[in-house]
């Protein structure tokens, strides 16, 4: 079972209600401070109730997950004392940055509140780039729902396709990159992100705080513009 993301808002964090051993898919658009665009690191990401044993799965950019646990003791080289936190397989602090526009799989055993937060993405664009034939998780880095068609797209071939995580948290809804979607406000054919009756998608179908799937055809960068 899959859960959503809710709560979203933009000003500097999302409050995230999880059911116990749901898999969220969580999408970052929050940064260190305001213009540094290195993203956050994992142990200052989440914040709030979490229980022990919480894990956070980060997709690795040739496949696989670095999977991180909140534990009750980890390493923290700094204070050189074991504490609370977010540990990697060493049992360690994690120290890893993780980008605005990265996603990531969070599953709690219990029941939980947790907070993400961070400084608002204040860069004018933001560009993500995704390999051929490899899924990779596409997160928007901005706190506003987007629609694909508004993201600059270079290396899109026809037919590929973006699987964005139900409301229900039960399955996906895939859209295709397509040569001719019917654009209703022209009357028209276009080129486009279109749905399954090949109508052209003309609303936020990517939530905030939420990702999505894609697997390129070849080499793919989107750009998103910020809103903001």
């Amino acid at each position: 079972m899959f859960g959503e993301v809710t709560s979203a808002n933009i000003v500097g964090y999302n409050g995230t209600a999880l059911k116990s051993e749901t898999y969220y898919m969580v999408a970052v658009h929050f940064d260190e401070v305001v213009g540094s665009g290195a993203g956050l690191a994992i142990k200052d990401l989440i914040t709030g109730n979490i229980p022990y044993g919480t894990e956070l799965q980060l997709l690795r950019p040739a496949g696989g997950y670095d999977i991180y646990k909140y534990l009750e003791e980890a390493y923290d080289e700094g204070s050189d004392e074991f504490i609370p936190g977010w540990g990697d397989v060493l049992d360690n602090i994690a120290t890893r940055k993780v980008a605005p526009g990265s996603v990531f799989w969070l599953k709690a055993p219990a029941d939980a509140n947790v907070t993400i937060a961070g400084a608002v993405l204040a860069d004018a664009s933001k560009s993500i780039t995704f390999v051929a034939k490899e899924y990779s998780m596409l997160g928007n880095p901005y706190p506003v729902a987007v629609n694909p068609n508004a993201i600059t797209w270079e290396g899109l071939s026809y037919g590929d396709e973006l699987q964005i995580l139900k409301s229900s948290g039960s399955g996906y809804d895939i859209y295709k990159y397509l040569e001719e979607a019917y654009d209703e406000g022209t009357d028209d054919f276009i080129p486009g992100w279109g749905d399954v009756l090949d109508n052209i998608v003309t609303t936020g179908i990517i939530p905030v705080g939420q990702g999505a799937w894609i697997k390129p055809a070849t080499d793919t960068t989107a750009t998103f513009a910020s809103p903001l």
